[in-house]
């Protein structure tokens, strides 16, 4: 080593010598490297080609329970009684994701412990939406037990989910538990500060305890939810360039087609609706995340934008989102039909789509190595597998199982 780096060239002068790609090649498998291989291992479990036919030949939920014995799953539906339900199946798929998840991450040393608590924080802030919607409906939170996401649960919603809280109480606690006591925390104050924030005046300092209840009693909770998704995705983003190398390249082009995905969402979703109106084009916009492969030259365009024509007039210097806008358009364009028509129909919705899209993004993770961009990819691709095996599960359910292959998103097909 001492011989051949004494051979080697001088670096130009004033340039710096470029140690980091040696450093990464050396350091990351130190620190890492058990828990990537773990990662990598755990890519193995994905349901193949056969395993998916055979889920597919099922004629009811109990033949689809002996189809996943036969795979990785195994008996993790065993004890559960019959007849099984479909949010049944969903529920103990996602529990098995949440014990790989939390045992991927006991193996983790920091960095990569605050990578994944990242990762979690997405379903954290599903979770307080859905318990927040609950509240406002007067719904006790142990009654909406069957809702949550494993991945997202955090210290303080034992507290909430037992027997004893109560709800009538109002906001307090939970904007206590959840608000201050999570690392969605600092999200949750901003979106309230701007939320209460008055037309002309600028953000408050902070936010009473007592005036979360008024707030959120006059919040649209799916803008909320997109409001602090963007805000954790920005947050997320930031980290993963601060870490530099092959994480920042790999997980900094992931999150950035995540966000122009965003971005076309809450576009064409906003199309028809009142978000398109002028009075309300500010709070679509301000959906938009900060970065991304459109910003700002195609989020500024798209800002302006209220109805198919001039959304592929913005698309248009991109020919890959124009092509998806092109696929799709027949979906958003009927003002009248609903989206279940529509789908009926045989018309794709943006949705579906990107979930292909980002399949086939997250498998070109695993191309590479000495990143964390796996441990993010494999979590993305095991849910898109859930959705997988639950939509196979209704259609089984609805006896519709000739849409299954047009329905579905296969991972790691055998490569011809």
């Amino acid at each position: 080593l001492a011989q051949a780096s004494s051979s080697s060239q001088p670096p130009a002068p004033g340039a710096a010598p470029n140690h980091s790609a040696a450093m990464e090649l050396s350091m990351f498998n130190v620190n890492h490297g058990f828990a990537e291989a773990v990662a990598r291992g755990l890519r193995s479990g994905f349901l193949g080609p056969e395993d998916y036919r055979r889920l597919g030949s099922s004629d009811t939920l109990e033949d689809m329970r002996s189809a996943l014995e036969e795979t990785d799953y195994g008996t993790f539906l065993q004890d559960e009684p019959s007849p099984l339900l479909v949010s049944t199946i969903s529920k103990k798929c996602y529990e098995k994701l949440a014990d790989e998840f939390r045992y991927l991450k006991a193996q983790t040393v920091e960095p990569l412990t605050t990578f994944m608590d990242f990762i979690a924080r997405e379903k954290m802030i599903d979770n307080v939406c859905m318990i927040i919607q609950g509240a406002l409906n007067n719904k006790a939170p142990v009654e909406l037990q069957e809702k949550v996401h494993p991945l997202g649960v955090f210290e303080g919603m034992k507290v909430i989910m037992s027997e004893s809280f109560d709800v009538q109480g109002g906001f307090d606690d939970v904007y206590r538990i959840f608000l201050v006591d999570t690392p969605i925390g600092p999200y949750f104050e901003e979106y309230l500060k701007e939320a209460d924030r008055e037309k002309d005046e600028m953000a408050r300092a902070g936010i009473e305890t007592s005036q979360v209840g008024g707030i959120l009693t006059k919040q649209d909770l799916e803008i909320m939810k997109a409001t602090l998704k963007k805000a954790w995705l920005e947050d997320f983003h930031g980290f993963c360039e601060s870490q530099g190398g092959t994480t920042a390249e790999v997980m900094g082009h992931m999150l950035k087609m995540e966000a122009d995905f965003r971005v076309l969402l809450v576009t064409l979703n906003a199309l028809n609706t009142d978000l398109s109106t002028e009075s309300k084009l500010q709070d679509r916009n301000a959906l938009y995340p900060s970065f991304g492969y459109l910003y700002p030259e195609g989020t500024k365009e798209l800002r302006k934008v209220w109805n198919e024509t001039t959304v592929r007039a913005a698309l248009e210097p991109y020919s890959k989102y124009l092509s998806l806008f092109d696929q799709v358009k027949q979906f958003y364009e009927s003002e009248t039909g609903s989206s279940a028509d529509m789908s009926a129909k045989g018309f794709q919705s943006i949705e579906d789509l990107i979930y292909a899209e980002n399949v086939h993004m997250y498998e070109m993770a695993f191309e590479q190595q000495y990143h964390f961009g796996v441990f993010y990819a494999w979590v993305k691709l095991r849910e898109q597998e859930i959705r997988n095996i639950r939509w196979i599960a209704n259609m089984v359910i609805l006896n519709t199982k000739d849409h299954i292959d047009d329905t579905i998103v296969p991972i790691f097909q055998p490569r011809l």
